[in-house]
């Protein structure tokens, strides 16, 4: 059986070393490349046959681990990334799942990396319980972020982003060349909309839905 050739994505020296020596341990599992920033992970990408991909999420470049894993996906499809992180954040996990990786193994539970990087190398990697929660409860937010991202209308968002930055309704109207009822009956449609109790909990709504 030939050898499964693994790319470190890592910044943290320590981490360098504690994840090289446990590699290292085990026969059939090569490390080819060690990369501290999306630019020398894409060279060796290009250069090298990558098999696995260990991904730290929060790279200190311009790039973080979750946007580099999807490039390197559109680059070669059948490279297969596990995210390598001390974070267990739900929303994080959501998305590093969304750009493509087929794994997340915690950092102080490195010595799951091994049988990750087997079962990821055979494509049989299996999505462990605590983060199929976490990927429902996503889902299930994204679901009701769906259910009422249309009917928000672009002046309505104009009016919420105005009324975040203190303008009062009469200051709005002059700002976007309209009355003051009609600034009123906006606001009325986005409180009803948002299941808002007034502005303020209105522009919160809207932030936490990622609109604003």
């Amino acid at each position: 059986m030939s050898n499964i050739h693994v790319l470190l994505v890592e910044d943290d020296q320590d981490w360098i070393q504690i994840i090289s020596e446990e590699l290292n341990r085990y026969q059939g599992i090569e490390i080819i490349g060690v990369a501290t920033c999306s630019e020398e992970a894409l060279t060796v990408i290009h250069k090298k046959n990558v098999d696995v991909v260990l991904m730290d999420i929060f790279l200190e470049d311009d790039c973080d681990g979750i946007q580099l894993t999807a490039q390197l996906l559109e680059m070669k499809k059948e490279i297969k990334v596990i995210m390598l992180t001390s974070s267990d954040e739900d929303a994080i996990i959501f998305q590093a799942y969304m750009a493509g990786a087929i794994d997340y193994v915690i950092k102080s539970e490195f010595y799951e990396i091994i049988d990750a990087i087997r079962a990821a190398y055979k494509n049989r990697s299996p999505i462990r319980p605590t983060i199929a929660h976490k990927i429902r409860k996503e889902f299930c937010k994204l679901k009701k972020r769906e259910q009422i991202t249309c009917p928000l209308t672009k002046t309505e968002i104009a009016i919420l982003k105005l009324i975040d930055q203190g303008y009062t309704q009469q200051e709005i109207a002059n700002h976007l060349v309209i009355s003051v009822q009609t600034v009123k009956n906006h606001v009325s449609r986005i409180l009803k909309k948002l299941s808002a109790k007034n502005g303020k909990h209105a522009v919160s709504k809207a932030k936490e839905m990622g609109f604003l």
